[in-house]
């Protein structure tokens, strides 16, 4: 239970420390730590407003993780293994929610610096001015929608 409860302080202190690094926007960009999607490494901008919307989470995650790791050094018996299983998993959700928010952030940033770029002629946006689009029939969607 020791070890388990080790291993929980050790991934409560890295949880911790990316979670403020991420919150005050001073996560450096790196491959390691921080979130995985495309978006994040288009920018600086969007790299820290990700980071900033996970960081709180992750923070949270890693208090929660300390606190089960706490609890498995000064608790025995089946008790403080459900305490601390509790706790890792309370963490993992956090974090998920973290990560979820954070690249919500850098997909919706993302998409509005193509919007401002323009477009590329792939990206199938409908700028395009060679692409025709199909007519619709609004007096035979009134008569469809009457005969419902």
């Amino acid at each position: 239970m020791t070890i388990f409860a080790v291993l929980l302080l050790v991934l409560a202190a890295v949880a911790i420390v990316s979670g403020v690094l991420g919150w005050t926007k001073k996560l450096p960009g790196n491959g390691v730590i921080g979130l995985k999607v495309p978006e994040v490494r288009q920018s600086k901008e969007i790299w820290d407003a990700a980071h900033l919307t996970a960081g709180p989470m992750w923070f949270l995650a890693g208090v929660s993780l300390c606190f089960g790791g706490l609890a498995g050094l000064r608790g025995t018996g089946i008790g403080t293994l459900i305490v601390m299983a509790v706790a890792a998993f309370l963490a993992a959700v956090l974090a998920g929610i973290g990560a979820n928010n954070g690249a919500k952030v850098a997909h919706l940033l993302g998409a509005a610096n193509k919007e401002t770029e323009g477009c590329d002629g792939d990206c199938n946006c409908g700028t395009d001015a060679a692409v025709e689009k199909p007519a619709v029939d609004v007096a035979a969607l009134r008569k469809a929608m009457e005969q419902q």
